[in-house]
């Protein structure tokens, strides 16, 4: 499966790439969204995850873009809290938006690795 991971913190995207591609993924890293948003308009992946909160184009507004464009990708949001929203509440618009599932961090990498492997809404 092809991954786009991006986070604006550089070791939580090597943690989760190191994870992804033990599980046998092909990763790909951005640190933010509208890096993110043009790799996945010229790139075919299988799934994205992206944190919410970054400089720039944050994550919210990368999910909306990303189901507008492609309606088909397995979108996992990630968040530890942001400036302007509870977690409750962005994981709320996140997957209003078309994330599959948010996932609060820190949270078990191999969790992600199982959801990946199931079943979209599965």
């Amino acid at each position: 499966m092809r991954i786009l991971v991006i986070d604006d913190v550089a070791a939580v995207r090597e943690s989760l790439a190191g994870a992804l591609a033990a599980a046998g993924h092909s990763v790909t890293l951005a640190e933010r969204g509208d890096t993110a948003l043009e790799l996945a308009t010229r790139e075919d992946f299988d799934a994205v995850v992206t944190d919410l909160w970054m400089p720039g184009m944050d994550g919210l507004d990368l999910i909306k873009n990303l189901r507008g464009r492609k309606p088909g990708l397995r979108i996992f949001a990630m968040t530890g809290g942001g400036p302007r929203l509870t977690t409750e509440t962005a994981s709320a618009i996140a997957e209003v938006w078309g994330a599959e599932e948010t996932l609060i961090k820190p949270f078990d990498e191999r969790a992600l690795v199982r959801k990946l492997a199931q079943t979209p809404g599965g």
